[in-house]
């Protein structure tokens, strides 16, 4: 097979026209520069140069290959380049995989802060359940999972993101709208939009009114805060949700109030127990802690 070193050869002595030119430009001896042209004719099966008064000159065979050989090292140097700025962590390709809840709002504005600095990053989005996330990431099917909740499972390392609160998520000219903080007992005779049953964050929010003995009004749950938003926006009671979507800016029309007592989020990055992210993999993690953090403070 013929090789790089050889080619490099033949390429620099059709750029500087003698093979003492090219042994300077590639720091060879001269007999070194020769061998590996005939290596690379014989490698080839085609005469590249021949011999006139002591210099080797092109042959028109080289003379059209020289394209092809030029198109070789700019790829050689393409590659070099690309391979500097993935070192450097300026490009590359993540693969993740995270809950519904934080795709369309923490990830989406991460990925979006991220590509804005390292135009050259691919990112490749899966939206699943967070028994799928956690089973791709083991599986070593993503590189990343992002979650609202710290999962409770082995074999998984973990980031923590932020720290942020279930909110009240009402419209704007909801009589609840002045109030300083939303407890169970002003939501009484409220529709409540909520999470599954089958969810901590349900399980959270029941535990909150069995607390304050108060009887929940559940009539609606989604497993998506966006369709939750919509419902509310839509006239349907209020919703106790994460603060993510409204903190965005995607529904204008609606608000937040803080809920006592408090429940909260740990949105988490996770990755699989052993495995070494990649540099931009940890520099988006500290993309995603920062968004996380502005968005937990309503910005």
């Amino acid at each position: 097979m013929l090789s790089i070193r050889h080619l490099a050869a033949v390429r620099a002595v059709l750029r500087t026209g003698s093979v003492s030119s090219a042994s300077r430009a590639l720091f060879l001896t001269q007999p070194a520069i020769t061998k590996s042209i005939q290596i690379a004719e014989e490698e080839l099966g085609v005469q590249l140069f021949t011999r006139l008064k002591g210099r080797l000159v092109p042959t028109e065979e080289s003379k059209f290959l020289y394209t092809e050989i030029e198109r070789i090292f700019g790829d050689m140097d393409s590659l070099q380049n690309l391979a500097a700025e993935v070192r450097q962590g300026h490009a590359g390709r993540i693969v993740l995989s995270t809950v519904s809840n934080l795709s369309a709002t923490l990830v989406a504005r991460a990925i979006t802060n991220f590509r804005h600095r390292h135009p050259a990053v691919r990112f490749d989005l899966e939206v699943h359940s967070t028994k799928l996330v956690l089973e791709s990431v083991r599986l070593g099917q993503v590189a990343l999972g992002v979650l609202d909740l710290v999962p409770e499972a082995p074999g998984l390392e973990y980031f923590d993101l932020c720290t942020a609160e279930i909110t009240c998520v009402m419209r704007r000219d909801h009589p609840l709208a002045n109030a300083e903080l939303v407890t169970p007992a002003m939501v009484r005779d409220e529709m409540l939009v909520t999470f599954p049953d089958d969810t901590r964050i349900n399980a959270l929010v029941r535990e909150a009114f069995r607390h304050a003995q108060v009887d929940s009004n559940v009539g609606l749950t989604c497993n998506h805060s966006y369709s939750a938003c919509c419902l509310v926006s839509q006239g349907n009671g209020v919703a106790l949700i994460d603060p993510f979507h409204v903190a965005s800016g995607i529904f204008p029309d609606l608000i937040m109030r803080p809920f006592a007592p408090a429940i909260y989020l740990r949105p988490t990055a996770v990755i699989a127990d052993g495995h070494t992210p990649s540099k931009i993999v940890r520099e988006f993690v500290q993309e995603l802690q920062t968004v996380a953090t502005a968005l937990s403070l309503g910005q």
